[in-house]
């Protein structure tokens, strides 16, 4: 785990997801979902760049960061729950499995992938 880049990665997904938010129409409830998922995903491929590999890993601790500065209320959810209590529940856990799976595949999708080298010694030129 690169703690730098999970840190750099939680940072901008928060900040990105407020002004993104603010910006937001209150009438426009679909830039209202999509302005925290923007900045997860700019927040995850952060990470996986900055890592030099375990880019899924460190995408999903970007998530997990997310969810802990959301649930401060630092920053924004991607789902306004509403509705009884377990309406209420279902929606928080599914906004935040969304989160985590798209912060653990923007980070695989950014991190630098490994090339395969070949121990026979085939494909080199001579």
């Amino acid at each position: 785990m690169n703690q730098i880049a999970v840190a750099a990665g939680v940072l901008l997904a928060a900040t990105v997801a407020s002004v993104l938010r603010l910006a937001a129409s209150p009438t426009a409830s679909i830039f209202g979902i999509a302005a925290p998922l923007c900045g997860i995903a700019l927040g995850a491929v952060l990470a996986g760049k900055l890592a030099k590999y375990g880019g899924l890993y460190n995408g999903a601790l970007v998530g997990v960061g997310y969810v802990l500065v959301e649930a401060i209320g630092l920053a924004p959810a991607p789902l306004e729950p509403s509705g009884d209590g377990l309406a209420e529940g279902l929606t928080i856990i599914a906004g935040d499995a969304l989160v985590l799976a798209l912060a653990a595949l923007a980070g695989w999708i950014a991190a630098p992938q490994a090339t395969s080298s070949s121990s026979s010694g085939t494909g080199r030129g001579r």
